[in-house]
């Protein structure tokens, strides 16, 4: 038989073996010429175990005289990826079972936009993942290079910075990593109001609904290179500013009591555990 299993960096997993159930159980469990734990006369025998291991592996002891002979590994490291053997003898029969381990660090992303006075940019930031993220750009529907790229390591962990140059305000930018798209951008509108008065931002969301896990909004007003947060919604609404609210049907953020300094660009973030999306709506008082 063989299994496989995917185990996440710096977390436990459990390397399945099932067996017969017998008499006078004896489990080895090796990864190659590693001894990575043993058990027999009803007792770990942990004297040989690879130091690697030691005070990371767990038999479930109460479950082996019913045929469970899984492994618990414990602070899981990359260099614990590899093929794994469980053999477990008893008076009547003898189970070998190969369990393959890869190990991932699960990708966190980030959308940063940046306006000067000559450009604007999108900044996207994969954090501490593992194998390395490869990132890809969509402006529109064709495949465009990305301006900068900058690429660290902490350890056997990656983190990478892609940059965009936005070269065309009616245009969505789609960023891509090895799933479907992982963040988008929407740059458009001009919104015109005047003072005194009020205004509704729409924000872009996809067809998730507010109650999934990982859910939020971010609105955020980015003016003369200074951004400030306006208001959020994790499940409920919540004002940082005066004058300012989420609204909790599509997200939109509604403004009262405009004055001058309310122009600038408005940001919207969406982030789930799917995707994260930036709207950018530019305002005129």
């Amino acid at each position: 038989e063989q299994e496989e299993v995917t185990g996440l960096f710096s977390k436990d997993c459990i390397l399945p073996c099932r067996f017969p159930p017998g008499h006078d159980e004896v489990i080895h469990w090796r990864k190659e010429d590693k001894k990575v734990h043993s058990y027999y006369l009803q007792k770990d025998r942990l004297e040989e175990q690879d130091p690697h291991y030691r005070l990371r592996t767990h038999l479930f002891h109460e479950n082996i005289p019913s045929g469970n002979a899984s492994l618990k590994l414990s602070n899981l490291t990359m260099a614990d990826e590899g093929s794994y053997t469980c053999y477990v003898g008893t008076v009547q029969d003898g189970t070998e079972v190969e369990v393959r381990l890869r190990v991932r660090a699960p990708s966190s992303y980030a959308l940063e936009y940046q306006k000067t006075n000559t450009e604007r940019r999108l900044k996207c930031c994969a954090f501490l993942t593992y194998p390395a993220p490869n990132i890809s750009w969509v402006q529109g529907n064709i495949s465009i290079q990305e301006t900068d790229r900058e690429e660290t390591r902490n350890g056997v962990l990656y983190s990478l910075r892609s940059d965009q140059d936005i070269t065309n305000m009616a245009d969505t930018y789609y960023l891509f990593s090895k799933k479907p798209a992982e963040s988008s951008l929407s740059v458009s509108e001009h919104l015109f109001s005047v003072e005194g008065g009020s205004t509704v931002i729409p924000c872009e969301h996809g067809n998730d609904t507010a109650s999934t896990d990982g859910f939020s909004v971010v609105w955020t007003l980015h003016r003369n290179s200074v951004t400030s947060v306006l208001a959020s919604f994790n499940g409920t609404s919540h004002s940082h500013q005066p004058r300012v609210q989420v609204h909790e049907s599509d997200f939109s953020l509604m403004l009262d009591g405009l004055t001058a300094d309310d122009s600038g660009e408005y940001l919207c973030n969406i982030s789930t555990p799917l995707y994260t999306k930036l709207t950018v709506r530019t305002l005129h008082i």
